[in-house]
């Protein structure tokens, strides 16, 4: 993670690798700074929001990856609250909570992304995977025809993934069927 650089109470700059302010004396801790911003906190103040908001979010990153998902999904919550027009904070989130099984959080999450950068590829392919793995096959479609309309060089890298994808889903398919007990008839012929 990286230092904070500047005074979260009276905004000087820090001397590099300290969370110590001399001009004021205040010292924050890392851990701290989930306290120091809340939603009723004054928005007056929107660098040091949105620095906090890099924080959450760097944080949630880091989790994420670590596959404490829930903990993440705090994070990315608290880096939205800051700065609500975090295009990557939502589609992180939503990432988040595919891995909670939480697909109605996710496809929000990545709507709320797509409305804040309609050219958020990203979030559009991940949401027409939901809407695919759910059935809604028109849906799915609708987010592969805008990736592809945003970026046309983009078609054969999205064709290789869904053909990953597919071959993912069919042997999955195959698999479950493979477990399932089949139940033979004999039929008598009474001839």
């Amino acid at each position: 993670m990286e230092d904070i650089s500047n005074c979260f109470k009276c905004g000087s700059k820090l001397p590099e690798g300290s969370n110590y302010c001399f001009k004021c004396g205040f010292k924050i801790k890392n851990e701290q700074i989930d306290s120091i911003y809340s939603e009723e906190s004054s928005k007056k103040d929107s660098h040091y929001h949105h620095k906090a908001s890099q924080k959450f979010f760097i944080s949630g990153i880091s989790l994420f990856n670590s596959g404490e998902y829930s903990k993440a999904i705090s994070k990315f919550s608290k880096a939205i609250e800051l700065k609500e027009d975090f295009a990557e904070a939502h589609y992180h989130r939503g990432q988040a909570y595919v891995k909670e099984s939480k697909y109605e959080d996710a496809i929000n999450d990545f709507t709320k992304a797509i409305e804040i950068d309609p050219e958020f590829k990203d979030a559009y392919f991940q949401r027409g995977n939901i809407f695919f793995e759910r059935g809604s096959k028109e849906r799915a479609r609708e987010d592969y025809e805008k990736i592809i309309a945003l970026d046309f060089e983009i078609a054969s890298q999205l064709y290789d993934r869904l053909h990953s994808f597919m071959e993912s889903w069919v042997a999955n398919i195959i698999r479950n069927n493979k477990t399932t007990p089949k139940i033979e008839t004999d039929f008598v012929n009474d001839s």
